[in-house]
């Protein structure tokens, strides 16, 4: 069907399936595992974002600063469908409250960058215009 000449009807009937997101699988040869990852909303990496955002105020002036690997590993943590970094097993061996200090402690930082990378390029980020078409 060419794109141009979808109905209203079929735009919206398409929208309304839209929400089966990116997956891909990446290896971590270090660890010798590999990671199956999602793509993230645009509302998700927002939140987060927000979340791993320092702000400072220095004579009425407020500056902002992403802690970036704090932003990394909560984008990791969110969008990991496989492994589960929740497990108990996993929380008990590297005493970590949740899935985001998981992450934190068994990858080096490196990893955390290429990793995130990878998250963002299945969320949209990094996306060039002319893949983006016109009609």
């Amino acid at each position: 069907m060419q794109l141009e000449n979808m109905t209203d009807e079929q735009i919206i009937q398409r929208l309304l399936e839209a929400d089966n997101l990116p997956e891909k699988t990446v290896s971590l040869p270090r660890l010798g595992i590999p990671v199956t990852l999602k793509g993230l909303t645009g509302k998700q990496v927002s939140n987060i974002r927000e979340r791993c955002t320092e702000r400072s105020e220095k004579r009425g002036k407020i500056s902002e600063r992403l802690d970036e690997e704090q932003f990394n590993a909560a984008l990791i943590a969110a969008a990991t469908v496989k492994p589960n970094l929740a497990d108990p097993k996993l929380l008990s061996k590297y005493n970590a409250s949740g899935p985001e200090e998981v992450v934190r402690r068994i990858l080096l930082a490196g990893e955390l960058a290429a990793v995130g990378d990878v998250v963002l390029d299945l969320s949209g980020f990094n996306v060039d215009l002319e893949e983006l078409k016109n009609v």
